[in-house]
């Protein structure tokens, strides 16, 4: 049985990217030119796409990735030891995507332009990426300048509410939040080599900090599920390519994990804190809100609450922007890229659906 690792002397503070301070991100930018300039972004696409098919659509997906964005910000703190991975907290650009500061020159850049859709501003302003051969760093909006609507925190809230076990969390993840920005930028980033976009870590450091989120709310030493080579993995299951256990990744702050998320200083991020503590969470109707917030359903119960809230009725028409968009889905050839069970991802798709129409006739108003 594998070994809970020691606490690390020391961590990094992974900060959301728009709240690094210009000297922060000038340290970022530096570190990953200079890991362009030593083959680092070629060899992370190139090992990505190796073992892409072994290491998604299964439990493999989140340790492994984890452990992935792990080295590459270790590569980064050999060549400057400040160096820290931001992420990109996508929730409060999930109307549309495309609109985010994140996607602009000062950051990451935005869509590529011309024929070849070359990403032509941004810290990788016209990089030339040596995987799987010589050419442009490319992104492709999937609504030509702009990206169809992700998921809401409100509907990441209810699948951390509702997953008691890895399998389902993994899968509800994986096919949601993970899929919709590979989708929505396209060019590398829906491809088997897209690490060579810089997006793709401060994406799966976002996805990261939504599993440490999940284990802050009482599943740090969960983990099963099906994996390549076994029915279900355990803590004590290796790790692919890094031949390390499952436990060596479950703890920030121990073992090689030796890093921390700060919370983002703006923007919808519900993930900072409880959904109990959300009272338009707490006053949906009650079918709705134990449907979707069972653990927030239990709270309103235990505090003998437990009628159902009618929602406000309004006169004409309800202004679309103060409803919850509709989000993309993920597509059938993108779940068969990734190994997923197409009829998995197509249920993911319409409970999707289903959870914006019910929060919307409920009269939900989000505030972003």
């Amino acid at each position: 049985m594998a070994a809970r690792p020691s606490r690390c002397d020391s961590v990094v503070t992974r900060k959301e990217v728009r709240d690094l301070s210009s000297s922060e991100w000038k340290i970022v930018s530096d570190t990953i030119a200079r890991m362009q300039e030593l083959g680092w972004f070629t060899y992370f696409a190139s090992l990505h796409e190796i073992y892409f098919p072994v290491v998604h659509g299964q439990s493999q997906f989140l340790p492994f990735h984890r452990r992935l964005i792990r080295h590459f910000e270790m590569v980064g703190q050999r060549i400057n030891p400040e160096f820290a991975l931001p992420y990109w907290n996508e929730f409060p650009d999930y109307r549309n995507p495309a609109k985010s500061k994140v996607l602009t020159d000062r950051l990451l850049g935005g869509n590529g332009q011309g024929g070849d859709k070359c990403v032509m501003d941004g810290v990788q302003a016209n990089w030339t990426m040596h995987y799987p051969s010589d050419h442009c760093l490319r992104r492709d909006f999937d609504r030509g300048d702009a990206i169809q609507a992700w998921h809401s925190t409100e509907f990441i809230q209810s699948v951390i509410q509702r997953s008691d076990t890895m399998a389902v969390f993994r899968e509800s993840i994986e096919n949601s939040q993970h899929g919709m920005a590979h989708l929505g930028i396209r060019g590398d980033m829906v491809l088997r080599h897209s690490p060579n976009d810089f997006i793709f870590m401060l994406h799966h450091a976002f996805v990261d900090r939504i599993w440490a989120v999940w284990q802050d709310d009482g599943h740090e030493s969960t983990f099963d599920g099906p994996g390549p080579n076994e029915p279900n993995m355990t803590k004590d299951s290796r790790i692919l390519f890094f031949n390390e256990s499952v436990e060596s990744v479950l703890s920030l702050g121990r073992g090689l994990m030796c890093y921390e998320y700060e919370d983002p200083e703006e923007g919808s991020d519900l993930l900072a804190k409880r959904a109990g503590a959300s009272s338009a969470l707490a006053a949906l109707p009650n079918d709705v809100l134990c449907r979707w917030y069972p653990q927030t359903c239990s709270e309103v119960a235990v505090a003998g609450d437990t009628s159902a809230v009618p929602r406000t009725e309004t006169d004409g028409l309800v202004d679309p922007q103060s409803q919850l968009p509709m989000p993309a889905e993920i597509s059938d050839d993108f779940a068969r890229m990734h190994g997923f069970n197409v009829d998995e991802v197509r249920r993911m798709n319409a409970m999707a659906k289903q959870f914006v129409t019910e929060m919307n006739a409920a009269g939900y108003r989000p505030k972003h």
